[in-house]
């Protein structure tokens, strides 16, 4: 049973994380005017590891979260100011998209939470336009002054502020405990551009993913893009085609459809895409300059809310869960996009630079090469479209299959998994004389999502074997791995993946049977090469 002082333990905990990330984030900005690239490499390694802390820590909340709901079958609503009672129960079951988009601005959904008073005084729509004793501010701020959306994108802003914001205030304003089935943990992240000193043709550019996404309990539930004024079609094109893969059931499980949205300048466009990516558009469009459309695109939203409500409750459990659509920096050249359809593309900026400088020996045909060789191995990273070199600034990139989160085997079975999987995928490496060298837990996924088959990710820092090594010591490196003439072989990759099982959960937490210390031992004295590994007695189960 999850108790309240294990939520609000882990609660602390993504606060503390929260504070490193912005200090990291202040560093990152100082070592870049002083140009000092070493300090910039390991501050943005220090900001993966923290960013991959924070997702585990958010999900881990969620998972305590919907244990105490269990336990507690649900608390009842607290109502702070007696304004709010039952109207944001959550839908009872899935409408078709068609019906859903009607129910967003339906006559009888158009009502926010206001006080007694106010309701006796006046019907709502002239309430939250003039009279001041609304009770959230949010809402009411957001429809009676026109909001300060600069810019050729208008509706950025306003998205930005209306949605998680208003959300936010009526989650506050019925005092809902953590434990309550009306409880959402809602962030949203908006498309910005890069910076001018990391983008070599001088040009600020945003990145290659939405305008806006908006998450719920850590998972992407609305997605957004902005256009200038009268670019209606540019925007709903974009969309459609960021959303074409759909919705992966790994992730979403039985969610049938997220909704979405297009803008262009002050018009706005909701829709809904399901999980083969068709887009469903309602008929009805928002023009944000005025206060009316405002306030209906305000009822709209909380209508959302009750939806996200429905949706929260049939994501399933995930010790580690991707947020759709969302780039993630895993250092100043590399960036990781999750698209839908289970894809994930990974771009690394001025390709051979970076080759240079943190995976000698690297190269595009190199790369191309691993790949071909990891088609045959259920155990490395499938290629959905090879790796190519694109644009003036030529590059990298490859769109990968989207595999589980990081494994974690914790019984004598999916230990022995995790062990075999390794040893294959490296196996299949070193037939053709490819060695990975950056054998960690981040890159070792589960297969489909649950512990016992395993795969290879982040073939990036593969490399020919035996090749000199005279950079600085990848992650995980110590005085063993390179051999006595300074290269990295086959050997070191084996070494590493006795490391990488020594630092397991599992390897402190039980006692560990003589057979897998038998093959540690052998990968960390370099004396069993991975064919010799797979027919070890601790694979094999033969004697």
């Amino acid at each position: 049973m999850a108790s309240q002082q294990q939520v609000l333990a882990v609660q602390q905990e993504i606060n503390d994380v929260r504070g490193e990330i912005s200090e990291v984030k202040t560093s990152l900005a100082e070592e870049k005017k002083a140009g000092h690239k070493k300090e910039l490499d390991l501050l943005w390694g220090r900001l993966e590891k923290l960013d991959t802390q924070l997702v585990s820590l958010r999900e881990e909340k969620n998972l305590l979260l919907r244990a105490q709901q269990n336990d507690a079958a649900g608390s009842a609503l607290v109502d702070a100011r007696g304004s709010i009672q039952n109207l944001l129960k959550p839908l009872d079951s899935w409408p078709s998209p068609e019906d859903f988009l009607q129910y967003l601005v339906r006559p009888d959904g158009r009502k926010i939470p206001v006080s007694q008073r106010a309701f006796a005084k006046a019907q709502y729509s002239e309430i939250l336009v003039v009279d001041n004793t609304v009770c959230l501010a949010e809402p009411n701020a957001f429809i009676k002054v026109d909001p300060d959306v600069g810019g050729e994108e208008k509706t950025t802003t306003m998205m930005a502020r209306c949605i998680p914001m208003v959300m936010q205030e009526m989650i506050q304003e019925l005092a809902v405990p953590p434990t309550s089935e009306y409880y959402l943990d809602l962030s949203y992240s908006g498309n910005k551009t890069e910076d001018r000193s990391q983008n070599p043709s001088g040009v600020l550019r945003k990145l290659d993913r939405p305008d806006m996404l908006i998450m719920v309990n850590g998972a992407t539930s609305f997605v957004g893009e902005d256009k200038g004024q009268g670019n209606d079609r540019q925007a709903v094109t974009e969309l459609e085609g960021y959303v074409k893969g759909g919705l992966d059931s790994l992730h979403y499980a039985s969610i049938k459809y997220l909704p979405c949205y297009a803008a262009a300048g002050s018009r706005v466009t909701l829709g809904l895409f399901n999980n083969i990516g068709k887009v469903t558009w309602m008929q009805h469009v928002f023009d944000m300059s005025h206060a009316a459309h405002r306030a209906l695109f305000v009822f709209a939203v909380v209508n959302l809310l009750r939806w996200f409500m429905l949706m929260a409750k049939g994501l399933p459990e995930m010790r580690f869960r991707i947020q759709l659509l969302e780039t993630w920096r895993r250092s100043s050249h590399v960036t990781i996009t999750f698209q839908p359809g289970g894809r994930v593309r990974k771009q690394i900026r001025q390709f051979e630079i970076w080759a240079q400088e943190h995976s000698p020996g690297s190269s595009l045909d190199f790369l191309q090469k691993v790949y071909q060789v990891a088609q045959a191995s259920q155990c490395l990273a499938h290629a959905l479209e090879a790796p190519a070199c694109v644009g003036r600034a030529q590059q990298y990139q490859v769109t990968l299959e989207a595999y589980g989160p990081p494994g974690n085997p914790m019984t004598m079975q999916e230990v022995q998994g995790y062990c075999q999987d390794c040893c294959a995928g490296a196996e299949a490496l070193h037939a053709a004389l490819v060695v990975m060298r950056d054998f960690r837990s981040p890159n070792v996924l589960t297969r489909n999502g649950a512990e016992g088959k395993y795969v290879i990710v982040d073939l990036e820092f593969a490399g020919p074997n035996k090749h000199p090594w005279t950079l600085d010591w990848l992650q995980g490196w110590d005085d063993h791995t390179l051999n006595q003439e300074g290269q990295y072989d086959t050997f070191s990759d084996m070494y590493q993946i006795g490391k990488l099982i020594e630092g397991l959960p599992f390897w402190r937490s039980n006692v560990r049977p003589p057979a897998l210390m038998s093959f540690v031992n052998g990968l960390k004295s370099k004396q069993l090469s991975a064919s010799e590994a797979l027919h070890h007695i601790w694979i094999t189960g033969h004697c």
